[in-house]
């Protein structure tokens, strides 16, 4: 049995915001939601925990973060991220911020996978990244319902992404 996660909603909005004001293609809603899941659960594989601590489920676009839109509606009410509607059918809605996160509340180690993930994703349109997450064990090991951070460990990214002591990347 899993111990129950917290989330931490310090990490949370600030992750956001670092996901909203970095220079993403085409940053939408199923984008930032599989950013979110990438670093949650590379956390929980790399370092046996996960970032945000937000519970992810099934859906049928991918994982999802079951507090995502409750996250998101709050941080554009209070006006730290904008969600612009799509000027074209064949671009998402984009979602941006003029506000800085604030690194602190991340350690180290949390910083280097928040950038190695932003890195490798950055200029990934959003099916793109919901292809690689519904592909991945956690996502394919679940009928529905919430997606177990224990099953981070079937994801085999120890060989693409190694924890260097000496080292500021993966």
């Amino acid at each position: 049995m899993e111990t129950k996660i917290k989330e931490d909603k310090k990490k949370i909005d600030n992750l956001i915001l670092h996901f909203a004001q970095k220079e993403m293609l085409h940053l939408g809603k199923k984008k930032l939601a599989k950013l979110l899941y990438f670093t949650d659960f590379t956390s929980q594989e790399l370092l046996g925990r996960p970032i945000t601590g937000m519970r992810y489920e099934k859906w049928q676009f991918g994982p999802v973060p079951a507090t995502f839109y409750k996250h998101l509606d709050r941080l554009e009410a209070i006006k730290k991220i904008s969600i612009d509607k799509p000027k074209t059918i064949y671009i998402p809605e984009t979602i941006t911020t003029e506000a800085k996160p604030d690194y602190s509340v991340f350690s180290e180690e949390e910083k280097k996978i928040i950038d190695s993930i932003t890195e490798q994703y950055k200029s990934a349109p959003a099916g793109r990244l919901e292809k690689i997450a519904k592909n991945e064990p956690p996502y394919k090991m679940v009928v529905e319902g919430e997606i177990p951070y224990h099953l981070a460990y079937y994801r085999n990214t120890f060989d693409e992404m190694t924890l260097n002591e000496d080292s500021t990347t993966y």
